[in-house]
């Protein structure tokens, strides 16, 4: 007969097996949801493409992209809305939603087209959202903005509502430290700024250009498109109105 420490030692082992299978089979949870979408959008991952539709998941890492005359409009986990344009290509990066600052962060990657940006407020704390391309980085410090990104690298962002941070590379963000004496440090003194470390700060109703060179403009005001002038605006601005 054998000693029933070992049967039971036994089972343990294959319970723990079977959580241990079953954790890694779980398949990733979804970083949004379509909900609207006109024309033909795909979603590309691990050498596979599916064709997206009203419901589909979208998950970190997607490559997604839309065809000529499609529209597609993705709700996050956070409840921010991303839309793409025709002809446009994105890479979703990173789609974290934790508690604190450092646990949240959602980045896309524009490789070309357009993509516009309705954020959601964060609650308890700072948003972390970025948009990228090949010549600047948006950070957003505001609700919603777009971002358009030409074939030769020459990017628009235009801001309409809140402030984004338009930078040459990652966006400088606060250190958050625990509560306490703050720890004393010494300020380096003025210096040069390249090209390469330029950031500019974009509010509402104000747009930036970046050249194919990597040049930005000052920040400019802009108006908003009068009707049949902008059609990707108009029906951003009335999807919005809508939520």
């Amino acid at each position: 007969m054998r000693d029933p420490r070992a049967l039971i030692a036994a089972a343990i082992a294959a319970a723990a097996f079977l959580l241990a299978a079953v954790a890694v089979a779980a398949p990733p949870a979804p970083a949004g949801t379509v909900t609207f979408v006109a024309g033909e959008a795909t979603r590309s991952a691990a050498g596979k493409t599916e064709k997206l539709a009203p419901g589909s998941a979208v998950y970190q890492g997607d490559l997604l992209e839309t065809q000529k005359r499609t529209r597609l409009e993705v709700k996050l986990a956070d409840q921010s809305v991303v839309r793409l344009g025709p002809s446009s290509k994105a890479n979703l990066q990173a789609a974290a939603f934790g508690k604190t600052v450092e646990e949240r962060k959602v980045s896309a990657k524009l490789l070309v087209g357009k993509v516009w940006a309705n954020v959601a407020k964060a609650v308890g704390g700072e948003q972390r959202f970025e948009v990228q391309t090949e010549n600047a980085v948006a950070g957003v410090r505001g609700t919603t903005f777009r971002v358009d990104a030409a074939t030769d690298r020459s990017v628009v962002v235009r801001v309409y509502s809140g402030t984004v941070a338009v930078a040459s590379g990652p966006i400088p963000r606060p250190e958050h430290q625990a509560a306490g004496k703050p720890e004393r440090r010494q300020i380096a003194g003025p210096q040069q700024v390249s090209r390469e470390q330029w950031e500019r700060i974009v509010t509402t109703m104000m747009a930036v250009r970046v050249s194919s060179e990597g040049v930005p403009t000052e920040p400019e005001t802009f108006a908003l498109a009068t009707a049949g002038q902008d059609e990707w605006e108009e029906w951003n601005r009335s999807r919005d109105a809508e939520r």
